[in-house]
């Protein structure tokens, strides 16, 4: 645990240096009658150094002089009478995008929150005050009493990301909601309509994805399911250092792997890079991602 928070605020500082930041949405995405708008804080290359579980071998193989492409993203949907988002992103681009793309801090009514670390919710906050003043923030019971807890916060060597996380709760109040996420085969839970909630733990203990549908059109919205593409693909049972328990993370994984490529369920992640969307298909041992 004290591994993962150390990696979490090794990370965060790299953001700064991302690549190709861009002050608007991509073109938009329909999935029935909800727009998908996908938002991003940029692009950077991960180290090798940073992966668990990977040989000497497969590194050389799938990643280039030992690094791989990784993104911070984050989407809005529309649709329903509703504007929402998916995550929030470190918090350096949100109002900005959002008035790019015509919406306005008071127009969001809802944010589902795949977890807490600083790279998913930093939006929320802007000089310790609510950067979206109507919205209503989603957050799993198990997510949130993690980060709540004393025993746990005691126990890290870095406190910030706790203590920002205990931030925007104090903040939001009572318009932060939690919820027990279901299971991916039987559709997660309802929280809004066409919003389903669905259990992802591991990454951090209550991790979750969401699963926006209308009709027989749908996206699972995978959130840090995984964080370096181009190697946790091919290779599933790879770690990252930021995995709370790595073990559960990767059963995660290779169980969402194989329903969304069975399912043939399209997919989008908040470490996925550039376009952030597509599909996954079974090859071999492991998985091969089609952007769209």
């Amino acid at each position: 645990m004290i591994r993962c928070l150390f990696a979490l605020f090794l990370i965060l500082p790299l953001v700064a240096l991302a690549v190709d930041v861009r002050a608007e949405g991509q073109t938009p995405r329909q999935v029935g009658q909800w727009r998908v708008t996908h938002f991003t804080d940029g692009a950077l290359m991960g180290k090798a150094s940073l992966l668990l579980g990977a040989s000497e071998t497969q590194v050389q193989k799938y990643l280039s002089k030992g690094e791989y492409p990784t993104a911070f993203q984050y989407f809005l949907a529309q649709g329903h009478g509703h504007s929402v988002l998916f995550d929030t992103g470190t918090g350096k681009n949100l109002l900005p995008q959002l008035q790019a793309a015509g919406i306005k801090p008071e127009d969001i009514d809802a944010v589902f929150i795949t977890h807490m670390h600083g790279d998913h919710i930093g939006g929320l906050l802007a000089d310790g005050k609510a950067t979206l003043p109507r919205a209503t923030i989603y957050i799993a019971e198990k997510e949130k009493a993690y980060w709540t807890d004393p025993q746990m916060m005691a126990q890290a060597e870095k406190k910030d990301g706790f203590l920002l996380a205990q931030k925007m709760l104090a903040v939001y109040g009572d318009r932060v909601h939690t919820f027990a996420p279901g299971t991916l085969e039987m559709g997660g839970t309802a929280i809004l309509p066409g919003i389903a909630a669905i259990a992802a733990y591991g990454h951090t203990p209550g991790h979750s994805m969401f699963l926006l549908k209308d009709g027989p059109n749908k996206l699972l919205f995978w959130g840090d399911l995984t964080h370096a593409m181009a190697i946790q693909m091919p290779v599933p049972t790879v770690a990252l250092v930021y995995d709370v328990d790595a073990k559960e993370a990767v059963a995660t994984r290779l169980k969402v792997l194989k329903y969304v490529s069975d399912q043939r369920l399209p997919v989008d992640g908040m470490h996925i890079p550039d376009p952030a969307i597509g599909s996954v298909r079974a090859q071999g041992e492991g998985y091969v991602f089609t952007p769209e």
